[in-house]
């Protein structure tokens, strides 16, 4: 009897499932921490705490929490300090900050334009600056403070507009980034800019286009203050130039002010050298050879004087003969002078030519041009009777009684001109003469 509870016992021990329920239970019972794997506190788990704080940030400072939102719940713990330092410290110190950083940009390109734009008013500028032709036109105006004032005040407006435009872009941009950190949808702001900026071209585009020609003119050096320039309706010297207009004074003292935009072409005569030409009307008495011999040698002489050298910058030239007309040819001659003086180069050699031919007996030539007058038979007629009329000089209004006066004149009788008579002019006349 006491062999059949033994076999059970047997069979329970040799169980595979009876194994996990009676050995780890003996286990947990003998184990001196039976607290640790049994039932755990979910409140201490880190992970747990962790994701908590997280959503109470996301909840407070939104996704992309700024750092001040982020310091500010971190001291307080509090939803709505946060959120409000967001507001009211957040944007404005990112606000504060694009305009700091924007005035910095804006003042070191300033510097940068400053320095350079000095270096090429004393004449020592690089890249598109420099070429402002001093040496030429240090022999043009002769004095230096002529050029450095022409070249002060061309680097003036070139820096003027360079300062004007870099002013516009930092600010521009400072001003959409500003509007990016307020939450403002920039779409419709560009798309309306871009239809305002359609309409201001559209409407002010002679403006414009002043402002383009004055800029691109500027920055090729087409001319400046102090050249004498011919632009199609008018020529003289540039007294100023700007953006949008040029101001010019012609020989006679007028002032011209041309819009930029409206100069299709610039003939500039102050850049690097100019020429006097000289054409000397001859009578073909005159033999060519001798002629050409006695403009060389007056040409020659006037170069290697003093007074003129430093004008006349190569070998004058003789040459020949430029027309031939029925009344005799021309001769021609060409000085190669600095800008702006050929006038004075040319005036001088005229006189010196002029004394020159008439000291070997030779005579200038003449031009002269045929001219016809056709008068009208019935005003003829009229103008004879008027010769022949007795007080006809005296007539008129104011004439006292039987001198002559309007009121006494009978009136006036048409006889045929005697044969003969020469108070008549006849039909048709043609002569000749020289104006």
């Amino acid at each position: 009897m006491t062999a059949q509870p033994v076999i059970p016992m047997l069979g329970a021990l040799l169980s595979p499932t009876a194994a996990p329920t009676t050995t780890p239970a003996a286990a947990v019972s003998q184990s001196p921490f039976p607290s640790v794997s049994v039932s755990p506190e979910p409140t201490s788990d880190p992970i747990v705490s962790i994701e908590g704080v997280a959503n109470a940030l996301r909840d407070a400072c939104g996704v992309d929490a700024s750092i001040t939102c982020r310091t500010v719940y971190n001291i307080t713990h509090s939803d709505y300090l946060a959120s409000g330092a967001e507001v009211f410290l957040g944007t404005p110190i990112k606000i504060a900050l694009i305009l700091l950083i924007a005035l910095v940009i804006r003042a070191l390109l300033h510097r940068f334009i400053r320095r350079a734009t000095t270096r090429a008013a004393s004449g020592r500028g690089i890249g598109p600056l420099r070429g402002l032709r001093s040496n030429t036109l240090l022999g043009a105006f002769g004095d230096p403070t002529i050029l450095l004032e022409r070249s002060r005040q061309r680097a003036g407006t070139v820096g003027s507009l360079l300062r004007s435009v870099t002013s516009i872009i930092i600010f521009g941009l400072a001003f959409l980034t500003i509007l990016g950190e307020l939450g403002i949808n920039l779409a419709p702001i560009v798309a309306s800019a871009g239809v305002l900026g359609i309409a201001v071209g559209f409407g002010a585009q002679n403006l414009v286009r002043d402002f383009l020609s004055g800029m691109f003119m500027l920055l090729e050096d087409q001319y400046g203050v102090g050249d004498v320039i011919d632009v199609g309706p008018v020529s003289g010297t540039v007294e100023a130039v700007s953006l949008r207009m040029t101001r010019l004074r012609d020989v006679e003292g007028t002032v011209w002010y041309v819009r930029n935009g409206e100069i299709t072409r610039v003939g500039n005569k102050s850049q690097q050298w100019a020429r006097t030409v000289l054409d000397v009307p001859l009578d073909y008495d005159t033999e060519v050879s001798a002629a050409r011999r006695i403009l060389a040698r007056t040409a020659d002489e006037m170069w290697k004087d003093d007074k003129w050298s430093s004008l006349i910058l190569d070998e004058p030239e003789v040459w020949g003969m430029e027309t031939m007309t029925a009344d005799g040819y021309t001769l021609r001659m060409v000085v190669k002078t600095q800008p702006l003086k050929q006038w004075d180069v040319a005036r001088e050699l005229r006189e010196r030519v002029r004394t020159a031919l008439s000291g070997a007996g030779i005579e200038l030539g003449t031009v002269q041009r045929s001219e016809v007058v056709v008068v009208d038979e019935e005003e003829e007629t009229t103008a004879a009777e008027e010769e022949e009329s007795p007080g006809g000089d005296l007539a008129g209004p104011a004439g006292p009684p039987g001198r002559g006066g309007a009121e006494d004149l009978p009136a006036p009788r048409i006889d045929p001109p005697a044969p003969g008579s020469s108070s008549t002019a006849g039909g048709s006349q043609v002569g000749s003469g020289s104006r």
